[in-house]
């Protein structure tokens, strides 16, 4: 049974949640160069087990765009299926249609599920329509493109097909990850996202947004269930989510994170960063 992100993620007995990002940090770590975690339902088990064990995590999260690019890596027919076309949004739903890392995926997904045995959630988190649109057209075909609302619209609706695929597994959500080089000028452009917030109210999945940008006059609408911005965003307090990773790692000082008492904490871990600095830093911030 899917477990609720947002009741699981409320602080308990006033110690924050903590939503780690521990993915490049792991591989750098656990795998050598080139290794595919993602070979089997099996391989990637092993790998997630033992990053998840590293940082104590309090949700389980599998990374869609990283599986689909080892896909892309190691199947010698997927960019060429992908590529070669106009129309920018051919490549995602092409991507997305691939029946070998959909599959795999969904094997995860249930193996997860008996792992953890219903005691964290499974949120997928990948890139908005928006920013998912612009990275699959440029894997296949080398180009950078601006998406516009037709084809945001569009791959809204390939990526609301691609999430029903999953709606007899255990998934507590889904995270969109707005790239910071492609940031929605306002807040209706989310609303152009829609399909995907029909498809998880359907399945009874939360719906988040990670937003890397600072506004004051940006409101999120109220078919998203969670935002996650920066911690010196103006809308922080309004946010369920408080990016702290800048000011974690750049800064170095757990004593500057400000209170987050009605949410909880996102961090990623930077690829390269000691063991022992990861474990000391993540110690502090739990006491």
């Amino acid at each position: 049974m899917a477990v609720d992100i947002l009741k699981h993620l409320s602080s308990v007995e006033g110690s924050p949640r903590f939503w780690i990002d521990f993915n490049t940090y792991a591989r750098k770590l656990l795998l050598a160069e080139g290794d595919n975690p993602w070979t089997t339902p099996a391989t990637y088990m092993s790998f997630y087990g033992q990053a998840h064990g590293l940082v104590n995590a309090d949700v389980v999260v599998l990374n869609v765009w990283d599986l689909f690019q080892q896909w892309m890596q190691e199947d010698e027919d997927a960019i060429p299926s992908m590529a070669g076309k106009k129309r920018i949004t051919v490549a995602l739903k092409t991507m997305l249609e691939a029946f070998a890392p959909r599959e795999l995926l969904a094997e995860v997904i249930t193996a997860m599920s008996s792992n953890y045995g219903g005691s964290v959630p499974i949120i997928l988190v990948m890139p908005s329509p928006r920013s998912l649109v612009a990275k699959a057209h440029k894997s296949a075909n080398g180009v950078d493109v601006t998406p516009e609302e037709s084809h945001i619209d569009t791959a809204s609706m390939y990526v609301a097909d691609y999430l029903r695929y999953y709606s007899d597994t255990d998934l507590s959500g889904v995270l969109l990850m707005e790239d910071s080089d492609l940031i929605p000028t306002n807040a209706e452009e989310l609303s152009w996202y829609q399909p995907v917030f029909n498809v998880a109210k359907h399945y009874r999945w939360s719906v988040g947004i990670h937003l890397p940008f600072i506004d004051d006059g940006f409101d999120v609408p109220n078919d998203i269930d969670f935002s996650i911005v920066p911690s010196r965003c103006a809308v922080t307090a309004s946010a369920r989510g408080m990016d702290i990773s800048q000011l974690l790692w750049d800064e170095g000082n757990v004593n500057s994170i400000p209170k987050h008492e009605e949410g909880f904490y996102y961090l990623t871990i930077p690829a390269g960063t000691q063991p022992e600095l990861v474990l000391d830093t993540l110690s502090s911030l739990r006491k």
